[in-house]
């Protein structure tokens, strides 16, 4: 985030990092995950670890210090947070389904419980 207040001084070598919204390098690097390994006179160097993209893991780039956010923040791969996305939709298509056949009397409020349990547990499977 820029502004952040954070500066060079703020990072140190082996920190672990998390990308935001840079603010003048490519968007492919918001919310991967890095190390610095170094610290130049304007931007803090970072290895990504686990980027937002896998093709991207090992890779060395550059930002300004309130770019970045101390620690590990979220999930960082793209295609994670879209099954994450993915899971909660099919999750809430489940729970509506149960709460409209709970009200139209075709169900119980127990079986719509074990329903949504079942059903939740069939996706993390």
């Amino acid at each position: 985030m820029f502004g952040s207040g954070r500066t060079l001084s703020s990072f140190k070598l082996g920190d672990k990092v998390t990308v935001g919204v840079p603010s003048d390098r490519p968007l492919y690097h918001h919310g991967s995950h890095g190390t610095v390994v170094t610290i130049g006179t304007k931007r803090v160097h970072v290895r990504m670890d686990k980027a937002a993209f896998d093709s991207h893991d090992g890779e060395v780039a550059n930002f300004l210090p309130g770019d970045l956010e101390p620690g590990h923040v979220g999930t960082p791969r793209n295609s994670e947070r879209m099954n994450d996305a993915f899971t909660a939709l099919k999750l809430a298509a489940g729970t509506d389904l149960v709460a409209v056949a709970t009200e139209a009397g075709v169900i119980t409020a127990e079986q719509g419980e074990q329903i949504k349990a079942v059903w939740a547990g069939h996706l993390q499977s």
